[in-house]
Formats: structure tokens, sequence, C-alpha cells
């Protein structure tokens, strides 16, 4: 009888005890609030500075020129000219083939039977110029080579026009160079690129297709870039006085020579 009571007690409790409700699930997350979309601005492209031309080189010569005879000192800015690539095209040969060429930069000779011809072009040698000698020993290079720019007082870079006009009666020799494109070569310096009294050469044979002989002269292609003297200018100018016109080197390194028809047509190429 006890037992029954127990155990009816205990489903009784069982059955009438408060059950425990689960507790309510958390309200979702609100999503993340979206941040405006940052539009980024296009990379900035920077254009390579147009190449120098034969008009603008002369143009940087007169006025390098004209501030040397002044006696202004150089601009110690940045000189804009540094670094910027040139391409200069050089006609030789407009008065035909030479024979003796003298001083001739560039020249083309003919061979005794006119089957071919050999195209020739001197670099010279400028390291006892006074301009060089007159530099900072610290900074005097071993060894200058370079090629003058003809008639520096035009833009024009084909061969002068013939021109019927009475001689002088006391004829006056040409002018000489004022204007030049010069290579430094520091002692130490590889000398790959150096050319030492090798010019460029290269012979052309009649079955190659081109004029032998042409009236408009064959073409002397130099592109490189300006790359400055030791304080950093892109030009130095001296003159013997004051009423000799100052010479005038661009500090440079090539990067193509070629030889070319007056039509731009490639005859031979060296590359550094």
């Amino acid at each position: 009888m006890t037992i029954g009571l127990v155990v009816a007690a205990i489903l009784a409790w069982a059955i009438l005890r408060p059950t425990e409700k689960a507790p309510a699930p958390a309200p979702p997350a609100p999503p993340p609030k979206a941040e405006p979309a940052v539009i980024q601005p296009p990379p900035k492209i920077v254009e390579p500075e147009p190449t120098l031309t034969r008009a603008e080189i002369i143009a940087a010569s007169q006025a390098a020129a004209s501030a040397y005879a002044a006696g202004e000192a150089p601009d110690e800015a940045k000189d804009p000219l540094v670094g910027r690539a040139f391409a200069l095209r050089i006609p030789f040969g407009c008065d035909g083939p030479q024979v003796q060429p003298g001083g001739a930069q560039a020249y083309y000779e003919l061979d005794p039977k006119g089957r071919s011809i050999r195209l020739i072009a001197r670099p010279g040698t400028w390291s006892q110029l006074p301009l060089i000698q007159g530099l900072p020993a610290a900074e005097r290079p071993e060894n200058v080579e370079g090629f003058w720019i003809p008639r520096p007082w035009t833009s024009a870079d084909i061969c002068p026009p013939p021109r019927d006009q009475v001689a002088p009666a006391s004829p006056t020799p040409p002018a000489g160079p004022t204007l030049g494109l010069a290579r430094l070569f520091d002692a130490g310096a590889s000398r790959v690129a150096q050319r030492r009294s090798r010019p460029y050469d290269y012979v052309v044979k009649a079955e190659d297709g081109v004029v032998l002989t042409p009236p408009e002269g064959f073409e002397l292609e130099i592109q490189g870039r300006i790359t400055g003297f030791p304080d950093g200018r892109a030009i130095r100018c001296w003159s013997e006085s004051a009423d000799h016109r100052p010479i005038c080197l661009f500090a440079v390194t090539f990067d193509r020579v070629a030889f070319e028809g007056h039509d731009g047509a490639l005859i031979s190429e060296w590359k550094d």
C-alpha cells in the first residue's frame, strides 16, 4: 500500500510538473552596412618625351653658345635635355664618290670597275679638344669619340642644293665644325662600344639593287640618348676668343648607327 502511494505520487509529480520552455532563437544579425564603392582613378600614363630632331638639337646648341658667349652661368636645375632620345640624319656623298677623303667624316668610294662602292663613316677622336681638356681632372674622360653635325646653321638634313653663283675674288675656306655629338668613356670603361679609329664601313655591290652613285647621296643615321657631362649638363661650349664661334658638344650615347639611302631604305646598321 505504501509503495503504491509512493509510485502514484512520483507519477503525479512527473505529469503535473511545469515544463521548461526552450529559449527563443536569437534574432538574425542585420546584414552588414554596405560601404560606398570607391572608384579608383585610372592609372596615369606617362607619355615618353618625343625624340629630339635636328632642328631641336641645333636650337639648344645655339642657346648654349649664346649663353657661353655672354658669360652666363649655367642653370643649377636639372638639365631637361639629359635623358632625351634623339635621331639625326647626316647626308654625305653629296658630291659623288671620293678618292682622297681628307678630313671627311662620312663619304663613299667607287671601285675602279664601278661594280661596288664602299660606304665609310669615321668617328672623330676628341680627347685632346680644349673643351675636353678644360674639364676638371676628376671629370675628364679617358676617351671621347663622336660625329660633327655639318652645317649647324640649317635644320635641313639633305644634301645642299647646287647653286649657280659668281665665285668671290678671294674664296674663303669652309667653316670649321662647331657642333658635335660626343661619347665619353671613363677610364676602365668597356671598350666594346669604342671604335678606336675603326670606321663604320660597308661594301655595296651592284647586284644589291642600290643605286651606286645617287645624285642625292646617302644618309648616316645616328640614334641615341643624351647622357650629359659629369656635372649634369647636356651640352658644353668652348671658344678660343670672343671673336670665334663657340664649339659645343652634347654628351651622348649611340644606340644605332646606320647607312641609309636618300629614301630612308636601310643599307647597313650597327646597334649597341
